[in-house]
């Protein structure tokens, strides 16, 4: 059977009081919380659009929330006081991180019936990448969150960045749904494509309420869905910051209308189907080090092995291709003693055997250096390839070591004496 389409209206105010409401909302908070209307459980299917059923008459409204910023933890109380649920796509690897929310503050959300969804590992383009790296981005992502404790089954593509080699990652990932492109008023019902389902704008720092009132007037009007955007919550913090004051008159009026405010996953249906496994890369991801998110400015997909006082790593501007490279300078003792490497881990980062290269410029003369993991999950000393020599224009340096029986490798490039060394464009051949 396919997902089945069900109406878990939100309860306004007014229309019921006592022990009613109150039996009411206890209703809805547990339909959200078991991923469906009446606690009843629905068969998967590849495909929720294809069930050609209806949503309640007169449209359907989702308000959903991206990055897990953490104000909006206070957006999620609006939403709870009002008897309403939202959809938070949220970055695995920026929960705890300064100014996200925590996993005790997203437990806190789940439990008040909000749906926690996937928003990809590092706030990825995903159409800019690599089949692997677009698995190890969402499916990584998706994991992360199960392991936490939640049951994602919405996904949203960061930027509002689609494509087709994206949507299938997302459906193959496990998600019933992804939020795509944005630039439509309404969304039909059922979707015509539920991996990428149409949005207005981002509701932001130059919103009015008549345009947001507007969106929801559309699809009550053309029995559409209106999936709002929001980010932060705040006034004068960026472009992407909504007024206090509008958003909270937003959802009063929103409470006085009678289309239902439902979350992503209760519109589209379908139970949570599993996350395939990740498997070892047959690329470098993150090759051009774009992605910098995480510890110490380190790039993601990579880890800094040693340190030494006479020794630092940063990203610079100065790319051979994309937006940034890294730049190790050394100026006394063992320029062994830094080495920026594939992270060496059980493939989610760490990838198949074969021939090595990268792009660099030096001062001094360079080597590549590798580790090598066995079957069994042990990481090898690391081992020196062959020196090349100082340039200041952009040169490849290349090198086919023997891999037999190797797992997966992690290789960087080191100074072999005191100087600076830029490098970008990491590759397995």
């Amino acid at each position: 059977m396919p997902p089945k389409w069900c109406a878990c209206e939100n309860t306004r105010r007014g229309e019921e009081e006592g022990p009613v409401r109150r039996v009411l909302m206890v209703a809805i908070a547990v339909a959200a919380l078991t991923g469906g209307c009446g606690g009843q459980d629905v068969p998967p299917s590849p495909r929720p659009s294809q069930t050609g059923a209806t949503p309640a008459a007169g449209g359907v409204v989702s308000l959903t929330f991206d990055d897990g910023l953490e104000r909006q933890e206070q957006m999620a109380r609006e939403l709870t006081e009002r008897g309403m649920a939202g959809t938070f796509y949220v970055l695995s690897t920026r929960v705890q991180a300064p100014g996200y929310l925590d996993q005790t503050q997203l437990a806190r959300l789940a439990q008040a019936g909000h749906e926690i969804g996937g928003h990809t590992r590092t706030h990825a383009r995903l159409p800019t990448l690599h089949h692997d790296e677009q698995r190890r981005e969402i499916c990584g992502d998706r994991s992360a969150l199960e392991a936490m404790g939640f049951t994602p089954r919405s996904f949203a593509f960061p930027f509002h960045a689609v494509n087709a080699a994206a949507e299938a990652v997302a459906e193959e990932c496990g998600y019933n749904s992804a939020r795509g492109r944005a630039g439509v008023a309404a969304e039909t019902t059922p979707p015509g494509d539920p991996y990428d389902l149409n949005t207005p704008l981002a509701v932001g720092a130059n919103a009015t309420l008549p345009e947001i009132q507007q969106y929801v007037l559309a699809a009550e009007k053309r029995k559409g869905w209106a999936i709002l955007v929001f980010h932060d919550y705040c006034d004068g913090c960026g472009p992407l910051g909504v007024k206090p004051t509008l958003f909270t008159a937003f959802l009063d009026w929103l409470k006085g209308q009678k289309i239902p405010v439902r979350t992503v996953g209760d519109v589209i249906g379908g139970e949570t189907r599993p996350v395939p496994p990740v498997k070892a890369p047959s690329i470098v991801l993150n090759a051009s080090l774009e992605n910098y998110f995480g510890k110490e400015g380190i790039p993601d997909c990579w880890q800094l092995d040693g340190r030494s006082a006479t020794a630092t790593f940063g990203r610079v501007a100065d790319a051979r291709t994309g937006r940034w490279a890294g730049r190790i300078k050394v100026t006394g003792g063992d320029p062994a003693r830094l080495r920026l490497a594939i992270r060496q881990d059980d493939g989610e980062c760490a990838p198949t055997a074969g021939g090595l290269s990268v792009w660099y410029t030096a001062t001094a003369p360079v080597r590549l250096t590798l580790s090598r993991r066995t079957r069994d999950g042990v990481w090898s000393d690391w081992s020196d390839g062959p020196v090349f020599p100082a340039t200041s224009t952009w040169r490849r340096a290349t090198w086919t070591p023997r891999l037999a029986g190797a797992a997966g490798i992690s290789f960087g490039l080191v100074l072999t004496e005191p100087g600076q060394a830029t490098f970008d464009d990491f590759a397995v051949r």
